[in-house]
């Protein structure tokens, strides 16, 4: 959600109306749908689903965001509720309302830019409808992957046999797959794409464009109204200063300092925070594989605030590093020398490097640092937290 300005490297994340008519240009069926920014429009839309259109906030459904009714008229009487109602602290400007569909069976599709490898990866799943980081860690066979050179010519046949999947779900994904290279696309993201009575549809859609080729779109026009803190602009610039993995960060008023994995994990380690008692001072999160360098001038940000804990956590990661990132996340604590308690759970790639750099940088600079990896449920550890917050604070 960034606005444009030439010579900078920026990603602008779509809205999901945005995405899916985006992607229904490339000849990918979504439900039919109208967007509303004012209740006097109510009268030119039809349908069940009631979707507020947020850029920040991940797993809407998980804060009442989305609600699916029985007929349009109870939608519309939501679309009262929910137009211009901040979750999160991002105000639902724009809603939208689309038709209900029998869903027989849900698939995920992400397509995304592996920085590691310098190149894109297809993932598909069987599995769709929930947090791909929850998937990969419960099933991560589950997950199928399919690396494409940007030079190779993407035959339908080997993304069918690839993922051993129908003609017209192979058909699909080379829409996808045309639709992310031609549009200059950071992240595709179809969950779920479902099967329905009337074929195939694409029921929810995240798209992040990379605008520095805004110059080969002339015919893009999204606009973007940003009133940003001092350190989410700093943040952003971060993220543009460095095109390695994607960093996001939005202010909160709390106390307790969040460091996430990037997806829809980090909103229900958000929640489960929250549930504990605790009381974040941000929502922050990265993926991608980001740099030492980028994730230690996040983490700076985060402890430039008044804090009293600091939460690192997130499932088993796909691509990021483990040590590369603990590498950058010490290099800002070691400076800043907090006191204060601090919890990590983390796992993925190169964990148990990463596990040792914070185990002896915890020691070399005398941290309250608890580590666990993914035999620690990621919500019970939030409890944990806030429990020793509670005794900091009372020390202090």
């Amino acid at each position: 959600m960034i606005q444009s300005q030439e010579g900078s490297r920026r990603l602008m994340k779509l809205h999901e109306f945005e995405g899916k008519k985006l992607i229904s240009s490339y000849n990918i069926p979504v439900p039919n749908g109208t967007v509303i920014s004012s209740l006097s429009d109510l009268h030119k839309a039809e349908g069940e689903v009631v979707k507020a259109q947020l850029l920040t906030v991940k797993s809407r459904g998980k804060l009442g965001a989305v609600k699916v009714l029985g007929n349009s008229s109870e939608a519309k009487k939501e679309v009262e509720r929910i137009l211009n109602k901040k979750f999160l602290e991002e105000e639902a400007e724009l809603v939208l309302i689309e038709e209900k569909v029998n869903v027989k069976k849900e698939y995920y599709l992400g397509i995304l830019y592996d920085t590691e490898k310098r190149m894109p990866v297809i993932v598909f799943s069987k599995q769709g409808g929930i947090d791909i980081e929850e998937l990969a860690m419960k099933k991560p066979d589950e997950i199928l992957k399919m690396h494409v050179d940007f030079s190779e010519n993407l035959k339908k046949n080997e993304i069918k046999k690839k993922f051993n999947i129908s003609d017209e779900v192979a058909e699909i994904i080379l829409n996808a797959w045309n639709c992310f290279l031609k549009e200059d696309l950071k992240l595709l993201e179809m969950n779920p794409l479902a099967e329905t009575e009337s074929g195939y549809k694409a029921i929810d859609v995240s798209i992040e464009i990379d605008d520095d080729a805004a110059f080969r779109h002339k015919e893009r026009s999204y606009q973007r109204k940003q009133t940003l803190t001092e350190r989410e602009k700093k943040v952003k610039e971060i993220d543009k200063s460095d095109y390695r993995g994607t960093v996001k960060y939005m202010d909160l008023d709390g106390d307790i300092g969040f460091l996430a994995a990037g997806g829809g994990g980090s909103i229900t380690c958000m929640d489960a925070l929250l549930n504990a008692g605790g009381n974040p001072a941000n929502y922050t999160e990265y993926s991608g594989n980001p740099s030492e360098e980028k994730v230690y001038h996040l983490t700076k940000q985060i402890l430039s605030k008044p804090l009293n804990g600091l939460w690192i956590v997130g499932a088993i990661a796909n691509f990021t590093r483990m040590d590369t990132t603990m590498q950058g996340v010490i290099k800002a604590l070691a400076e800043e020398k907090p006191k204060f308690p601090i919890i990590v759970r983390r796992s993925g790639p190169f964990e148990k490097e990463g596990i040792e750099i914070l185990k002896n940088a915890s020691k070399e600079h005398n941290l309250d640092m608890t580590i666990y990896g993914k035999e620690m449920p990621m919500t019970k550890s939030a409890e944990i937290l806030v429990e020793k917050v509670k005794k900091y604070k009372k020390r202090e």
